[in-house]
């Protein structure tokens, strides 16, 4: 079924109409692939796909907006793939406590800012004392730094080109690569480092730190970042740690 989808999303059909609606046919393809998902993986199947990964493990770790990738002895979950059902614009349907940790790789930036704010709130929430929750996510001044073609990373001209075989769009001055990038793939919101932390202290969590792509003092949290090319997090995104009261 997945490769019949797949095959009608690249139709010259489609393709026609999301040019003529974009961002309206992209965003329906992904509330009918959310409806697929949810029922094969939705409600009473979640339920009880939760209680055997529950039953499995002694730290369960939640993976959010898991997409394509799959981590082992986690719970992956996502609102059109993964072991279950989850749409994060609503609250958490699990139990007060329930996980040693959390990650999410380039998700929370793809909920508006209030969204955004109420999931780290449950977040917090289903995560155990001294529970940790990891985002990575796209940070706003490194972002400006390819604008200002600075990064220590990427030159602007290369990141450009990057763009354009991702976007299909062109990608040639600094104001193109910046405005694709803020509008691509249904961003909302870019964080940089004071803003995310603050918001995650407000939500309730201890401590937070930043981390460089695939380190952490938790073993648990090592090695996770999968996300595009092995330079792209380092170019564009950062790593923060935030941890419950014990």
């Amino acid at each position: 079924m997945s490769g019949v989808l797949e095959s009608f999303r690249r139709s010259r059909f489609f393709q026609g109409v999301k040019r003529r609606g974009s961002p309206t046919a992209e965003w329906a393809w992904f509330r009918f692939r959310g409806g697929l998902h949810y029922a094969r993986a939705g409600h009473v199947l979640r339920k009880r796909t939760l209680e055997r990964y529950l039953a499995s493990t002694d730290e369960p770790a939640l993976h959010i907006g898991a997409g394509p990738v799959s981590i082992p002895g986690w719970l992956n979950t996502d609102y059109v793939s993964g072991d279950v059902f989850l749409d994060l614009s609503r609250p958490l349907p699990f139990p007060d406590g329930t996980f040693k940790y959390v990650f999410g790789e380039h998700v929370i930036e793809h909920l508006p800012e209030a969204v955004g704010f109420a999931l780290m709130k449950e977040i917090r929430r289903v995560l155990r004392p001294g529970g940790v929750l990891r985002f990575t996510t796209p940070e706003l001044p490194k972002l400006i730094a390819i604008y200002e073609d600075r990064n220590p990373v990427i030159k602007r001209d290369e990141y450009g080109r990057w763009l354009d075989q991702i976007t299909a769009k062109e990608n040639r001055t600094a104001a193109q690569i910046l405005n694709n990038f803020m509008r691509e793939w249904g961003h909302r919101f870019i964080y940089d480092e004071e803003d995310l932390t603050r918001k995650l202290l407000d939500a309730g969590f201890e401590k937070v730190v930043r981390c460089e792509p695939g380190e952490s003092e938790h073993e648990r949290l090592r090695g996770l970042e999968r996300h595009g090319p092995e330079w792209e997090n380092a170019a564009e995104a950062m790593c923060l740690e935030a941890t419950t009261p014990a």
